[in-house]
Order: C-alpha cells, then sequence, then structure tokens
C-alpha cells in the first residue's frame, strides 16, 4: 500500500533575499571580464565623482531620493556595455521602453531624455513570518534605438517580445491525400504538442508574429498568435484554431539561420507595461543600460541612470520587530539555524572615541581616536591587503579574537588609521553585529516642502538660491523640519548656519557620504504629482530670462512621472509618500556579506583525501539535502508530492551533500547530491546535466560555468566538459587527463589530510550551492524516478517497477540503485521479484491483486532486492546491504 499522503512540513527558515550592486567593477586588463563589487564604501567614493543626483540631496539643494550614475563620474569605473543589474531577487512589476529619446529643442541646446523605466518588488523576511515589501527603480535607461545601434548588448529578458517568423525557419508543409501536389505547399515554423517533439500541430508561415508563454533554452509555448495564422501541417489538411495557443515551436537556428527574430512590439513601446503576472528577475540580472538624461540647466549631454530603493510605513515595524528578535536570540545560535541563517553577525562596528592602536595589542604613544562611526562587513574586512593578527587564546575565555586593520577620521576629520579588536575589551567601543539589526539606520519623518526644496518655504529656497541679501539664508533653521532632522543626523557640531551647503555637498565627503547612507526618508516621491513642481517653477519665471527653458523643464517632469499610472493596473504601489532608502547602502549592508564570485570563498575548503594509490582534493559539503529551501518550495508548491520528498530526503544521505565535490578516484569530477561524474574522457552524466541547465538558463549557464572557465560542448551522449583559466591552463581549454591532473596538481601522500587550494572545483562547488543549479539537481532524481524507474518493466516480468514499489522505501531503494547502476535495475529488480514468486507459486502475478497482504509482500521484496543488488564493492563487501538498511532506518 502507498504511504499516505500527508502535508510537507512548515517552512522554519526564513526567505533569503539575494543582493548584488547595480554595477560591475571595470576590470583593469581589458582581456579580463569585469568583476562584481563587493565593498559599498568603494561604491559610495566613486559617487562622490558624480556632480549631480546625489541622496537625499541635490547640489542645487532639492530633494533627491536616489543616486546618479553617469558615464562621465562613477561609470568611468564601471563595466556599462555589462549594464545597470538587478539589486535583489524580486519580480519586475512595471516598465517603459522609449522607441527613441524624448528630445526639446531650444535656440541653445537641443537635449534628449529617457523617460524608460524599470520598477521592481522585492520582499524581505526577518524573523520568520515577518516581512517587508520595497521597491526598486531604475530610470532613464537607454531607448530601443541604441540597442539597434548597438546590436552586441545585451536587451532585458523582462520586456515584451514578440517573434517574427524568418526566411531562415525551412519547415515545409508535406502533400496531404486529397491534394497530393505540393505547388502550394507554405513554408514557415513547425509547432509542435511537446517540447522538441510530439505530434506536428501546424506551421507559421514566414511573416506570422508570437508571443510566447514560457521559454525554456530553445523552446518556447506559443502563447498567442498577433499576425498571421498557423496553417496545416499536410496540404489542404485541417488545423486545430486553438492547437497554437498550446504548442512549442524552436527559437534557435536551422545550421547557420536564425529561424524567428525576436522585437519589442509597438503596442509595449513609448507607454507604462503592467505585466499581468509580474516577471521574476534574479539579483545581479540585466535591468537595462545608461539613456540619455541632457541637462537643460548646464546644456549638457548626460548619459547616466537614476538609481532608487523606497518602500511604505510598515518598514517601522519590520525594523523594530528584527531588533526585538536580535535582542532576545543573539546568543542563541540554535534560534537562528532554525531560520537557515548564520549565527555569526557579520558587520564590525567601531563607534566613536575608539582608539586606534598603532600594533594588535600596542595602543602606542598619540594613538589616534575616531570621531566617525564605521561599519565593515565581514566580507570587505576578508578581502583588506592587511591581512588580520589572531591573538593566541590565552586570555580568561580561551578565544582567538581577531585585529582588523582600518581607516577612520579624527574629529577635524583627517583621515586615521590603526588597530582595533574585533570585540569589546575594557574601554573599547567596537561591537559585531548582525545585518538584520540595520545598525545606524535611521528613519526620518517630518514635514518637507511640498516643491520638493530642502526648505520650509519656496521663498526662503529662492533667497537661497539667488544669494538673496538676507541674514543666513542657508541656515538650519530655514530649512524644512525633515531636512533640519537630516542636518542634526549629520553634522554633530557647528552652529548650523551653513546647513543648506552642508547637505548640498555632503556626498562629497566620505565619512558624511557613509552617515546619508543610512538615512531612511520619507518623502514624496519625484515620480508622482507633476503639479507639486508648479508653484517653484513660477516664481522662477519671474526673475529667470530664459522662461522657455523652465516651460520646457516642466514638460519634461510631467513626462518622467508614471506613478498614477502604475498605480491604477498595480494596486499594490504604495501612496507617493514613501520612505527612501539609499540603494547602495541597503545592498552595503545585506548584501556584501559573502564574496563567493566563481567560488573564491571555497578555494581553499579542500583537504586531500585518497582511495587506494590515488590522491585528489575533496570538499564534503554542508548543505545535505533534506535542509534544501528549494526542496521545501517543490512541496509546497506541489511540484513534487510529500511522498516523491521523501523518497529524495531518504536516499540522498547514501550519496552526499548538494554541494559536495571530489576528484579522487578514477573520474575527474564527481559532483553534487547524486554525484554526477565527469568521466576520465571529460563525458559523462555532470556534463549532460550541465548542457541540459544552459539549455533552460543560458545566462545562468553563462554566469555560474562558462565566465569561471567551465563549458560543455556537443550533445546528448557526446556532450564534454572542459576547463580554461588565464593563468592555470594559459587560456587553453582542457579536459581529459590533462584535466585531471591540473585539478589534483598538490594531493600526494605528503599533503594527505592537509588543506588544498583549488580553484576549479571552487567553482563547481559555487554552481550546485546556487538555487538554480539546486532545482535542476533535484528535478533530476524525480525524472528518474517518473520516468526512467517507475514505468519500467522489470526483466522477466509483466508489470511496471512502480505496480511493484508503491512504498516510499522500495522506490527510494529503486532510485538509490539507478543513481549508481542504473543498467542493472530492471535485471535486479525482476530477479527478486522472480525469486519471491519462486517461494509463493499460489500469489497472483498481478501485484494490483494482492490485496490485504499487498504491504507484507512489497516489503519481502524490497528486503531481498535491497541487499541483493550489484553495487560498489569496498574490499570485499558490498555497499548495499549497508546503503538499504540505512535508507530503512529513515524511512520506516
Amino acid at each position: 500500500m502507498a504511504t499516505a499522503p500527508s502535508r510537507p512540513p512548515a517552512r522554519t527558515t526564513v526567505k533569503r533575499l539575494e543582493f548584488a550592486f547595480p554595477f560591475r567593477r571595470a576590470s583593469s586588463d581589458p582581456r579580463k571580464p569585469s568583476v562584481a563589487f563587493t565593498d559599498q564604501h568603494e561604491f559610495l567614493s566613486l559617487l562622490r565623482k558624480e556632480s549631480l543626483g546625489a541622496y537625499a540631496v541635490s547640489r542645487k539643494g532639492l530633494w533627491h531620493g536616489g543616486v546618479h550614475v553617469s558615464d562621465a563620474g562613477a561609470g568611468k569605473s564601471f563595466d556599462l556595455k555589462h549594464g545597470v543589474r538587478c539589486m535583489a531577487d524580486g519580480e519586475v512589476v512595471a516598465w517603459r521602453v522609449n522607441r527613441n529619446y524624448l528630445k526639446i529643442d531650444l535656440p541653445a541646446f537641443s537635449a534628449q531624455y529617457s523617460s524608460g523605466f524599470a520598477l521592481v518588488r522585492h520582499v524581505m523576511e526577518f524573523p520568520k513570518d515577518c516581512t517587508l515589501t520595497f521597491h526598486s527603480l531604475y530610470m532613464h535607461l537607454q531607448d530601443l534605438a541604441g540597442y539597434a545601434s548597438e546590436k552586441t548588448l545585451q536587451r532585458p529578458a523582462y520586456w515584451t517580445t514578440w517573434f517574427k517568423v524568418t526566411s531562415g525557419a525551412r519547415n515545409r508543409q508535406t502533400a496531404g491525400s486529397t491534394h497530393p501536389g505540393l505547388q502550394t505547399a507554405q513554408v514557415g515554423l513547425q509547432v509542435l504538442a511537446t517540447k522538441s517533439g510530439g505530434t506536428i500541430l501546424g506551421i507559421l508561415p514566414h511573416g506570422a508574429q508570437f508571443s510566447v508563454l514560457k521559454r525554456e533554452g530553445d523552446w518556447a509555448q506559443i502563447d498567442a498568435i498577433h499576425v498571421g495564422s498557423m496553417v496545416p501541417s499536410k496540404v489542404g489538411g485541417y488545423v486545430d484554431p486553438t492547437a497554437a495557443h498550446k504548442g512549442w515551436v524552436f527559437l534557435g537556428k536551422d545550421g547557420s539561420a536564425a529561424v524567428v527574430e525576436a522585437f519589442v512590439p509597438e503596442t509595449a513601446v513609448d507607454r507604462v507595461v503592467v505585466p499581468r503576472k509580474p516577471v521574476p528577475i534574479k539579483a545581479g540580472a540585466l535591468i537595462g543600460h545608461l539613456g540619455r538624461d541632457d541637462s537643460l540647466a548646464e546644456m549638457q549631454v548626460i548619459r547616466g541612470v537614476h538609481l532608487e530603493m523606497f518602500c511604505d510605513n510598515s518598514i517601522r515595524s519590520f525594523i523594530d520587530k528584527g531588533r526585538s528578535w536580535i535582542a532576545e536570540n543573539a546568543a542563541k545560535p540554535k534560534a537562528w539555524e532554525q531560520l537557515g541563517l548564520s549565527a555569526a553577525p557579520t558587520i564590525l562596528r567601531i563607534d566613536r572615541q575608539t582608539k586606534l592602536y598603532k600594533k594588535p595589542h600596542r595602543e602606542g604613544r598619540d594613538a589616534p581616536e575616531t570621531d566617525v562611526v564605521r561599519a565593515f562587513t565581514q566580507a570587505e574586512l576578508e578581502r583588506r591587503t592587511d591581512k588580520p593578527f589572531t591573538e593566541d587564546g590565552n586570555g580568561t575565555d580561551g578565544k582567538k579574537r581577531r585585529w582588523w586593520k582600518v581607516e577612520s577620521a579624527d574629529v577635524r576629520r583627517q583621515d586615521i588609521s590603526g588597530w582595533v579588536r574585533e570585540e569589546n575589551f575594557p574601554g573599547g567601543r567596537i561591537s559585531r553585529e548582525f545585518a538584520q539589526k540595520w545598525v545606524d539606520f535611521e528613519l526620518l519623518d517630518a514635514a518637507h516642502d511640498q516643491t520638493h526644496t530642502i526648505f520650509a518655504t519656496t521663498a526662503g529656497y529662492l533667497d537661497y538660491i539667488t544669494g538673496a541679501n538676507v541674514p543666513h539664508p542657508g541656515a538650519r533653521d530655514k530649512l524644512s523640519p525633515l531636512m533640519q532632522m537630516a542636518c542634526q543626523h549629520l553634522y554633530k557640531r557647528g552652529d548650523g548656519l551653513q546647513a543648506a551647503n552642508d547637505l548640498c555637498v555632503a556626498s562629497q565627503d566620505p565619512w558624511t557620504a557613509v552617515g546619508a547612507s543610512r538615512l531612511i526618508v520619507k518623502h514624496e516621491s519625484e515620480w508622482a504629482n507633476p503639479e507639486k513642481w508648479t508653484p517653484l517653477i513660477a516664481e522662477f519665471e519671474k526673475i529667470s530670462r530664459n522662461r522657455e527653458a523652465l516651460t520646457a523643464e516642466h514638460r519634461r517632469i510631467q513626462a518622467l512621472t508614471w506613478w498614477t499610472e502604475v498605480k491604477a493596473h498595480y494596486p499594490a504601489l504604495p501612496d507617493p509618500k514613501v520612505f527612501h532608502i539609499h540603494p547602495i547602502g541597503m545592498v552595503g549592508n545585506f548584501g556584501a556579506t559573502d564574496d563567493c564570485e566563481c567560488g573564491g570563498c571555497y578555494v581553499d575548503k579542500f583537504i586531500v583525501t585518497r582511495l587506494g594509490s590515488q590522491y585528489g582534493p575533496v570538499y564534503f559539503g554542508n548543505r545535505p539535502l533534506e535542509r534544501s529551501e528549494v526542496l521545501l518550495e517543490l512541496a509546497e508548491s506541489g511540484t513534487i508530492t510529500t511522498s516523491e520528498r521523501r523518497i529524495m530526503v531518504g536516499m540522498s544521505p547514501n550519496e552526499g551533500n548538494l554541494d559536495s565535490v571530489h576528484s579522487y578516484d578514477s573520474e575527474i569530477v564527481t559532483a553534487g547530491a547524486m554525484q554526477k561524474t565527469i568521466n576520465r574522457d571529460g563525458f559523462g552524466e555532470l556534463p549532460r546535466q550541465v548542457a541540459h541547465f544552459r539549455a533552460a538558463d543560458e545566462d545562468a549557464y553563462q554566469e555560474l560555468f562558462e565566465k569561471c572557465g567551465w563549458s560543455v560542448e556537443g550533445r546528448g551522449e557526446e556532450t564534454r566538459m572542459y576547463y580554461s583559466h588565464p593563468l592555470l591552463t594559459n587560456g587553453k581549454k582542457i579536459t581529459g587527463r590533462e584535466l585531471r591532473d591540473k585539478i589534483r596538481e598538490n594531493c600526494s601522500a605528503n599533503s594527505f589530510r592537509k588543506k588544498v587550494d583549488n580553484v576549479p572545483l571552487a567553482a563547481i562547488v559555487h554552481a550546485m550551492m546556487d538555487k538554480r543549479y539546486e532545482r535542476l539537481q533535484l528535478m533530476d532524481f524525480m525524472t528518474r524516478l517518473r520516468i526512467q524507474i517507475l514505468p519500467e518493466v522489470p526483466s522477466n516480468c509483466r508489470f511496471p517497477i512502480g505496480d511493484y514499489f508503491q512504498s516510499d522505501l522500495g522506490r527510494a531503494t529503486a532510485l538509490d540503485h539507478h543513481v549508481n547502476r542504473p543498467a542493472w535495475v530492471r535485471q535486479d529488480i525482476g530477479s527478486a521479484v522472480r525469486r519471491f514468486f519462486d517461494r509463493h507459486p499460489n500469489v497472483s502475478q498481478n501485484p494490483a491483486e494482492w490485496g490485504v497482504n499487498r504491504v507484507a509482500y512489497e516489503r519481502e521484496i524490497v528486503e531481498d532486492y535491497g541487499v541483493n543488488r550489484r553495487m560498489a564493492v569496498i574490499g570485499t563487501q558490498s555497499v548495499a546491504p549497508g546503503r538499504y538498511r540505512a535508507m530503512a532506518a529513515r524511512l520506516n
């Protein structure tokens, strides 16, 4: 009898949100790819190169809810061809694409600007069941014409995309029984009932245009046909008019010719698009490229982007609940483990009035003292040139604490540096903090000027900007209550007479810029209610000699707004008065906690082991399948059944952790939960799995494998895996014995059981840890079980394996066998079944007729099969009995 279905266990972990900086750092060597930023302080320092668009006050004394990046400023240090990247996992909920930039023609200057944008929704959780929804905005993105002129630039995947059948599609109608001639046969693209095979539903002729419901590698399922219609596969035949809406088409190439051409339809250009279903997007995925945003005031051509984050009032309770949970559970590792998080704080905070030692343990004469707060993520510290000094652990508690060399500023704002101990000691002002505590972030909420100046009144702003002869026009008491609060947080000293000037240049001072990145300010958005600018522009017109430019600026402001249009179709968008968060401060606090690009954080995690006389590296991993968040998500969504989840959890410990990788036996590499391998010639199941991953998600394959040196070539059984590295292999692609020897360098009897660095395998570990690849690993188990095992008929039997084995233990035993010795599963199950009937000749051959004895009969067959399966032999003992008993203990 099959195991009774039950609901999957409730999720106890929080859903982790991945973050990424919006640009990659340009490589100093043009032959090498750009790399990801991981240091928020470095990113903030580059923003000082921007003359416009600082957070939260512009250089001209206006409110500004985000940061600007331009090609003439910070962009000089960024890989701009790589584009603007999404700053956190989320869903694209709205966008606008310009076919061509909008224009303003004035006598002295012709300006172009982009109203293109993307709006992404994100959800952060901490602690369990406490969530914060926030949005990130990417404004002034490149127009379609820019992509057409620079064809090497990748286009955003979330755009509304249609496909047009080209002359490269060469599927031709065949002769029908009533129309044997082919004179009228049409040529185009076949529409199939299933991906890469199945019944031919019809043909889309050249010129037909269609959109897709979903895409899997080079295959896509049709959503709708917009231009043209499907014709029957045979001349004179019949075509079901509804068939196309569930059919699959190939989007790749026929030889060297592309069969379709992707394009953005007119209905999705120059208008706000709110998709029926938000489009999922990963942190680091392409959002777009810099667009034009020319300055009318400066008569200057500018290519740039405005980056912003905002949320509603729920951020108050979200931060409060997180801080309360940490106050109660900071020192309880099990509480953190239950949430699926590390119990180790990720931030080192150095308060004001902290002495920086000349050397660890040695204060030295005239040790400098800090006058600013510094906060470094652990990842930032680990990458420092000055490596930490570790104590000998002879103190009262025996802990080996580290000392770090850091930079700060003294009371005169002069740069200072020195060593600090990572935990408090008597008189110290240093603490280790959790990112979820939002350390030093402050919420500011007070009245502000409705015309978006930083002053209490429009008149006060005009006095300041025109240099009116009034007492202290930029004094703190002339500012709005909101900006007075901001000034008090950023400038602890001084009489406040130059408060407006201070706020306008805050981004240019490295220490003040860091403080500004921690302000969460409630203010009406720039992208709503364009009429709010009318009073300010009207006042400027009274004193301006260039009213035409002011009128043009007002028209531009109106063209840039989108809030009302988006909210009409996306009601979850909050009202325009929102809390703004510095995007780099947010990413820096939550995202830059682990620099693991291409597995850099795993390079030194390998240990030398051996099998017989062969030595090689192994990383055993720390992510068991039973703790997989992806597995729980698959069960909760109904993608797999509760029974299938138990089967995988029951048999997976016989294989290894999801992230285990080694190279010490006959194979070049063995990796993942199913221990798939690259065999001695470079072929095998791992190359085929990676090729499958590439077909399903080309971008993820490029990110996790190609850019990290690993690549696959060929098809099916002939798929082969290669590795290249600019230094390790001199840029040459290697495989086979050459690759095996390279991976096992420095592994010998002399290094046995010692740690050894391994760059190639670290990249494989990193890929195995990625949720996208993890999902593939898990679904591979289910594909084997559902398609390759249960429908198969055992040797010399009449019924499929699924009829004989309906229990979780029986199916797990077959899956365990198939993962290791697939060719023997049918034979060995058949032998066990035949032995059962030899012992019980009067039992029906049909398992469906076993009745109340079904469970006992199946258990007898499974016990026999489990211990007698032909599997690996270590010494003189088969591993089959031990593996079976371990599964039985877990599943009974």
